[in-house]
């Protein structure tokens, strides 16, 4: 069967925490082998037909399994992650090693993000990685702005009218040719895959891309 891209939202109902049945569902569409992509509000998953089906089949069993449980899914065979690209073309398909996990559903101040404390949470295949990174360090953690749409060169900081406007090359805007922003956080705690840091200017759900010492 030919790929397909799956959208999928998981409400678990009437559980004390949300987060394992999710975190479950995103270790099942690894184990499968697919490309997946967290999102605030949805995850979208690429792949195999038939690996999409089986695991979307496997997610939805195993949160039933914890109690009453909602899926939304929908399909496309039309739009999924393109399957390779020839080196230096115009557009280059990043795989998400995790996913940030906080308070903050929706885009705001970014001084509020970064004096909260978030999670960093690794797909589990990545946590040897993490061999060496030890509370008190600072890691540079790239991710992508996974509801940001379109862009303008020229921009008045942080949307503010009294401002000037700045090439976007000079700001730290979400609205840029490429999406992707890049934070110095300070490691508070590693838990097995799980990252806690502060400083980080970045959403609930939003892709992690890469870490790096800074």
């Amino acid at each position: 069967m030919r790929r397909i891209a799956a959208q999928v939202s998981l409400y678990p109902l009437r559980q004390v925490s949300l987060s394992p049945a999710i975190k479950e569902a995103l270790c099942i569409f690894q184990e499968y082998g697919l490309s997946v992509t967290p999102g605030a509000m949805s995850t979208v998953i690429v792949g195999d037909g038939e690996a999409v089906f089986g695991a979307l089949q496997q997610a939805f069993q195993r949160a039933a399994e914890r109690g009453d449980v909602v899926m939304t899914v929908t399909f496309s065979n039309a739009c999924p992650v393109p399957e390779e690209e020839e080196p230096g073309s115009a557009s280059q398909a990043w795989r998400a090693i995790g996913y940030v996990e906080n308070e903050c559903l929706e885009p705001g101040s970014a001084d509020r993000l970064r004096s909260a404390e978030s999670r960093i949470v690794l797909d589990p295949q990545f946590v040897e990685g993490l061999t060496g990174v030890e509370p008190g360090q600072k890691l540079m953690v790239i991710f992508h702005f996974h509801r940001s749409r379109g862009y303008e060169l020229l921009q008045h900081p942080r949307g503010d009218q009294t401002r000037p406007l700045r090439g976007v090359f000079a700001l730290r805007s979400p609205y840029r040719p490429n999406p992707i922003g890049v934070t110095v956080v300070d490691v508070v705690a590693v838990e097995g895959n799980v990252l806690r840091v502060r400083g980080l200017d970045a959403i609930h759900g939003t892709p992690v891309l890469d870490l790096k010492p800074a």
